[in-house]
C-alpha cells in the first residue's frame, strides 16, 4: 500500500515532519498578518492532503493499516493532525472573510462562534471516520447534555446570542459615542462575548451586559457624523412682543462662536402660556466635547442680548413676573469693560457726548485699512470682525452688547485691521474724535485714569485685542507710548 520511493512509511513519516513543523511554528504564526498565516495555512494543508492521500488514500475514508497495531496508531494521529489543519484553515477563511468585509464586530463574536462550530464539527468527523466510532448516538447524547447546561447558562447565553444580534445589525464599534437608555454615555472601548465596555465622561468604565444593550433603546452619537445636536430652551415674560425675543435671540445666536454655521441654527416659540412664553434654539457642535462649552457659550449670550433689549424672563408659575428694563447708555458704560473702570461723573461726562445711531443687518461700521473717527459702543445687535475678503476671510470677533469697537485704532492713530459688519440690526451709542477730546480737555483726570488702564495691561481694550493681536499686541510698549502721544496731544 506504501510505495512512495519504495518505502511505505516515507508518506506517513514525511507527513509527520510537516505536523511537528506546524506546531513548533505556531507560536511565529499568530504574529503574521492574517493573509499571510491564512495562505501558509493552505499551502500546508494541500501538501499534507497529498502525502495523506499517498499514505491512506481518501482522508475521508482512510485504508489504515491492520497488520502492525503501532503503525495503525501512527496514521490515525497523523489523520486526525489532517482534520485539525483543515479546521484551521477553515477557521481562518472565516477570519479573513469578516477583515475583508471591514466587520470588526464580527470579528469578536460571530467569527468566534463559526470557528466553535467549525471545530466540533472536526471532533465529530475524527471519532467517525478516523475511529469508525457511529456518532448518532453521541450527537443525540450531546443535545441533552446542551439542554441541562443551556438552562444552566441561561444568562450568559442570553448575552452571548444578544451580542450576535445586535453585531449583526452593526450598530456601534469600538471608538463610537454610545448612550444606552438609562443615563449611560460614553466612547465603546470594547465589545465582547458577554458585554460592552464603555469609557463614561467620569472617567470610569461602565460594563454593560450584551442582553441590556438588545433591549435598551441605543443612540449611536457618532453616526453618520460625530457632530451633535443641542437644544435650549428659555422662557420669557408674557407681556413681550414674540419679535422683540425673537430679533434678540437671533443676535444672541450670531454672537456664539462654538455652534456650526451650517446647518443654521434654529428659533422657534414652542409655547404661549400665562407665565412666559418658551422658545427652543437648536444648534450643531462639531464633536460631543463641545457640548458643554456650547451650551455655556449660548446660554451666555442670550442673557447678555435678553437683557439689553429689556427683556425679562419668565417665571415657572408666577403669570406677572418682574419685567426688565432697558439699561441706559449710564448704566451700559458701568458696565462696560472698557468705561466701568472710571469713575461715575467721568462716566456721566462722556455720556454727554455719545449719540445713538442704529444700523441695519450688514451695515459696515469700521472698514479694515480705514482710519477710524470714531468708537462705538453697543448697545443691542452683534457686530463680527473679520479680517480678509472671500476664501482668506477669517472671523476675529464678535461684539455683544456692552461691548466696544474701534477705541485702539482712535488712540493710537493706526489703521483699523478688520472690518467691523452688523450681523444683526444693532443699537449703538457712537462717540467721535472730537467729542472725545474735548472731554480729555476738560478732565485731565481722565487721561490718566486711561492711562492707567493701558499700564494695567490694556484689559479694557479685549474686545479689539484679537483684531490686533497680531500688530498691536506683541508690541505693548509701542501700543502705550502711542496713548500717551495721543492724550499730551489732545491736552497740550
Amino acid at each position: 500500500m506504501f510505495t512512495l520511493l519504495g518505502s511505505p512509511l516515507a508518506p506517513l513519516t514525511l507527513a509527520s515532519l510537516v505536523l511537528l513543523a506546524i506546531a513548533v511554528d505556531a507560536r511565529h504564526d499568530r504574529h503574521r498578518p492574517l493573509w499571510l498565516r491564512l495562505g501558509v495555512r493552505i499551502a500546508v494543508f494541500a501538501v499534507l492532503t497529498w502525502l495523506m492521500r499517498l499514505a491512506v488514500g481518501s482522508p475521508v475514508a482512510p485504508r489504515l493499516p491492520v497488520d502492525v497495531p503501532g503503525e495503525r496508531i501512527w496514521a490515525q494521529l497523523v489523520e486526525i493532525g489532517w482534520w485539525m489543519v483543515g479546521a484551521r484553515v477553515a477557521v481562518g477563511i472565516v477570519r479573513f472573510v469578516v477583515v475583508v468585509e471591514n466587520r470588526p464586530r464580527e470579528t469578536r463574536i460571530v467569527s468566534d462562534l463559526l470557528a466553535g462550530a467549525i471545530y466540533i464539527a472536526t471532533a465529530l468527523s475524527v471519532i467517525n471516520f478516523v475511529f469508525g466510532v457511529p456518532i448518532a448516538g453521541l450527537v443525540a447524547t450531546s443535545g441533552v447534555v446542551a439542554i441541562i447546561f443551556g438552562l444552566a447558562l441561561q444568562s450568559t447565553l442570553s448575552d452571548v446570542f444578544s451580542g450576535i444580534a445586535v453585531g449583526l445589525e452593526h450598530a456601534y464599534k469600538p471608538g463610537d459615542l454610545l448612550w444606552v437608555e438609562g443615563g449611560i454615555e460614553g466612547q465603546v472601548l470594547q465589545i465582547n462575548w458577554r458585554s460592552t465596555q464603555i469609557a463614561t465622561p467620569h472617567n470610569s468604565v461602565a460594563i454593560v451586559p450584551n442582553s441590556v444593550i438588545a433591549k435598551s433603546r441605543l443612540e449611536n452619537r457618532s453616526a453618520p457624523t460625530p457632530t451633535r445636536g443641542i437644544t435650549v430652551t428659555v422662557n420669557t415674560h408674557p407681556s413681550v412682543d414674540p419679535g422683540r425675543c425673537v430679533a434678540a435671540l437671533d443676535a444672541a445666536v450670531q454672537a456664539c462662536r462654538l455652534p456650526l454655521s451650517q446647518p443654521q441654527p434654529t428659533i422657534d416659540c414652542v409655547g404661549l402660556k400665562g407665565d412666559g412664553v418658551a422658545y427652543e434654539i437648536s444648534f450643531i457642535v462639531r464633536a460631543s466635547d463641545e457640548i458643554a462649552a456650547a451650551r455655556t457659550e449660548m446660554l451666555t449670550q442670550m442673557h447678555r442680548h435678553l437683557r439689553h433689549a429689556g427683556i425679562s424672563l419668565g417665571v415657572s408659575g408666577v403669570a406677572v413676573a418682574p419685567s426688565a428694563s432697558v439699561p441706559t447708555l449710564v448704566e451700559l458704560m458701568a458696565e462696560s469693560e472698557l468705561f466701568g473702570p472710571l469713575s461715575a461723573d467721568q462716566r456721566e461726562l462722556l455720556a454727554e457726548h455719545f449719540v445713538a445711531i442704529s444700523l441695519e443687518r450688514g451695515e459696515t461700521l469700521i472698514r479694515e485699512g480705514e482710519m477710524p473717527d470714531a468708537l462705538f459702543l453697543l448697545a443691542a445687535g452683534t457686530v463680527e470682525l473679520t479680517r480678509g475678503e472671500g476664501t482668506g476671510r477669517r472671523v476675529l470677533l464678535r461684539a455683544s452688547p456692552g461691548e466696544s469697537v474701534g477705541m485702539i485704532s482712535l488712540i493710537t492713530g493706526v489703521a483699523w485691521v478688520a472690518t467691523a459688519r452688523a450681523l444683526t440690526p444693532v443699537a449703538a451709542y457712537r462717540l467721535d474724535k472730537a467729542g472725545f477730546a474735548t472731554v480729555l480737555r476738560s478732565s485731565p483726570s481722565l487721561a490718566s485714569s486711561l492711562e492707567a488702564q493701558a499700564q494695567r495691561g490694556l484689559a479694557w481694550l479685549r474686545c479689539e485685542a484679537a483684531a490686533h493681536e497680531e500688530d498691536q499686541m506683541d508690541k505693548p510698549d509701542l501700543l502705550l507710548a502711542r496713548l500717551r502721544q495721543f492724550l499730551r496731544r489732545l491736552n497740550g
